[in-house]
C-alpha cells in the first residue's frame, strides 16, 4: 500500500500543471557540446534533417487533416494563400518563394485555375495559353478563391496556433529568433515581403 502511494506521489510530481499537455522526455541533446567539425553528428542529428522531419510531420498530421475538409492539397493551399498575399504576382516569383518545385507548382496552378480559384494571365493581358510561351504569367485570386481562402484561413490559423502553443512563450520566442538567425545566415529566401 505504501509503495503504491509513493508511485502515485512520484507521478504527480512529474505531471505537468493542470491544463498543460504532457511532454515526452527528450533524448540527450547532441548539439549542446558540438565541435566546429561536427564529427559526433549522425545524419538523424543534422539540423536540416530535423527541420525537414518536423515539416513533414506537421504537414502530414496537422495541415493535411484540415485541408481535406476543404478539398485542397498542401501545395494548392500554399499557392492560393501566397497568391492572396502578394497578388497580382508573377508565377515565377511565387515558385521561387514557395518551397514548391516548378513542375509541381505548374500542375498545382493548373488545378487551381480549372477549379476557378486563381486567374492566370500572360503579362500581355491574354489568358494563359501554354507553359512555354515565355511571357510572364500574372496570378490573381478569383472571388470564389477569395471566399474559400476567407473560410479556410481561420481554421489554418487556429491549427497553427495550437501547434505553437505546444511550446512555452519563451520557447516560441527563442525558436522564432533562431529560425530568423538561420535564414539570415543562409540567405533571405522570401524576397516578396
Amino acid at each position: 500500500m505504501l509503495k503504491a502511494k509513493r508511485k502515485v506521489a512520484a507521478r504527480a510530481r512529474r505531471a505537468p500543471p493542470r491544463g498543460q499537455p504532457r511532454r515526452p522526455s527528450a533524448p540527450p541533446n547532441p548539439w549542446t557540446n558540438l565541435s566546429l567539425e561536427g564529427e559526433t553528428l549522425h545524419i538523424g542529428q543534422f539540423l536540416t534533417f530535423q527541420i525537414i522531419r518536423l515539416a513533414n510531420a506537421a504537414k502530414a498530421n496537422v495541415t493535411r487533416r484540415y485541408l481535406a475538409d476543404f478539398g485542397l492539397s498542401v501545395p494548392e493551399w500554399r499557392l492560393l494563400a501566397m497568391t492572396v498575399r502578394f497578388e497580382p504576382v508573377r508565377f515565377a516569383e511565387l515558385v521561387a518563394n514557395s518551397s514548391i518545385d516548378k513542375g509541381q507548382a505548374s500542375r498545382t496552378l493548373h488545378v487551381l485555375t480549372q477549379r476557378g480559384l486563381i486567374l492566370a494571365q500572360t503579362l500581355g493581358g491574354g489568358a494563359r495559353r501554354t507553359r512555354d510561351s515565355g511571357a510572364p504569367v500574372i496570378l490573381t485570386v478569383t472571388p470564389k478563391g477569395r471566399r474559400l481562402y476567407a473560410t479556410l484561413l481561420p481554421v489554418a490559423q487556429r491549427n497553427q496556433a495550437r501547434l505553437l502553443h505546444l511550446l512555452t512563450r519563451e520557447e516560441r520566442k527563442t525558436l522564432y529568433v533562431a529560425l530568423n538567425k538561420l535564414f539570415a545566415a543562409i540567405g533571405d529566401l522570401d524576397v516578396l515581403t
